[in-house]
């Protein structure tokens, strides 16, 4: 029997008012709550930007928090770093400071907000992890532990979870567990653009040592990409060091380039560049930041074609050029919020986690970078958010 064309669309309508097609959800932000349950609080992003009501996922593990100079607990700013969760395709990574585990969990196509732990968390052969770099071209997550036994320690991953990790590729920091800091530990570890090299910032100690600049190779990264063998990261890192900075920290790589932006809290902003043959890095220039306080964490704006930066002592956003780091834009947001712990832009949108002091609650703002203000404030508190959650990270399917 054939249909009349009118009644045919007629019924095709009346068929999908009546079985709508769902409305996925393939964006999220996460934050690692840090607590002594540790957790990833993943809040859904819509297409506007605005997030939705966050989830909480147990990572298996356990929080954790350096000291202070005077042996305090350093919340907020717990870690002292920047990326202790990242994302690798549809995964997620997260560090347990209290626990020296690494969790690797998976985001639900339907709603990544949602998360699944993969496999049970594994031990780290290092002290104290504070942040965790994922290669999805080398299925190999490396992390950076800053307590007693500082280094750079490595496992590659499958679709079924975590292997074990490989041996410690030490930092002699001479260093407790937990740290004191901010001073004289790892601040973050991050993949090369090409995903060929494996960069770490190394905070040095004012009056004593100025830190460095870590590189170390990826073995076997081609052969990995085309399935042949597994990649490895190399046993021996190129270090650099660069006068007039102390205290490298949180660090956004500029694509197209080999230039990496890195937050230094005892000026502003180093430009580096990276030779990809020697591995071997130089500070192009040295930008001093006016008013800043404690310059930490930095994210590039593919959006924007800029760097934002964040203060660990303000609530403002700065906005640098990518090609020189002169200021283009002083962002002082109309919350509360007492300063910002790590941020990530994401579209058109910066996302900024503040921890609060105890006294403010933890929360998220959303500043749409296109209209140039905040659209949303959003508190952690409800899933479990305190002034020990740190990391912001961004995953879209």
């Amino acid at each position: 029997m054939h249909l009349p064309i009118k009644t045919a669309l007629l019924l095709v309508a009346s068929l999908v008012q009546a079985h709508p097609r769902p409305n996925h959800q393939n964006k999220a932000v996460y934050v690692l709550r840090n607590t002594a349950e540790n957790a990833v609080i993943g809040l859904p992003v819509s297409p506007n930007g605005i997030l939705g009501e966050g989830i909480v996922t147990l990572t298996g593990g356990r929080g954790g928090t350096a000291v202070t100079s005077d042996q305090e607990p350093s919340g907020p700013d717990a870690l002292f770093s920047q990326a202790p969760l990242t994302v690798a395709g549809e995964y997620v990574f997260a560090v347990n400071p209290g626990s020296n585990t690494l969790s690797m969990l998976k985001a639900n196509h339907h709603n990544p907000a949602v998360l699944t732990l993969v496999g049970e968390p594994i031990p780290i052969p290092g002290e104290f992890p504070v942040t965790v770099a994922a290669s999805p071209k080398n299925k190999l997550a490396c992390v950076g532990t800053t307590g007693r036994k500082a280094g750079i320690s490595c496992a590659s991953f499958t679709e079924h979870g975590l292997d074990m990790m490989d041996a410690l590729r030490p930092y002699n920091l001479n260093q407790t567990t937990p740290p004191s800091g901010p001073p004289n530990g790892i601040a973050h570890t991050f993949f090369s653009a090409d995903e060929s090299q494996l960069f770490t910032t190394v905070k040095g100690t004012p009056g004593a040592d100025i830190g460095f600049f870590s590189v170390f190779p990826v073995r076997g990264s081609d052969a990995c990409a085309s399935g042949k063998k597994s990649a490895t990261l190399a046993r021996h890192d190129i270090r650099s060091s660069f006068n007039g900075t102390n205290l490298l920290f949180g660090s956004a790589i500029v694509p197209s380039s080999s230039h990496i932006f890195v937050t230094d809290p005892t000026f502003g902003v180093a430009v580096l560049d990276v030779n990809e043959n020697t591995h071997k890095t130089k500070l192009l220039s040295r930008v001093p930041i006016p008013g800043q306080m404690a310059l930490c964490w930095a994210s590039y704006s593919a959006a924007r074609r800029t760097v934002f930066v964040s203060d660990g002592a303000l609530n403002r956003l700065v906005e640098l050029n990518a090609t020189d780091a002169s200021i283009v834009s002083v962002v002082h947001l109309p919350n509360q919020d007492p300063s910002h712990i790590d941020i990530q832009a994401a579209g058109d949108y910066v996302y900024a986690l503040s921890p609060g002091n105890g006294t403010t609650e933890a929360s998220i703002a959303v500043y749409d970078t296109m209209e140039m203000k905040q659209i949303q404030h959003v508190s952690l508190k409800s899933n479990g958010g305190d002034k020990n959650a740190v990391g912001v990270a961004y995953l879209e399917l």
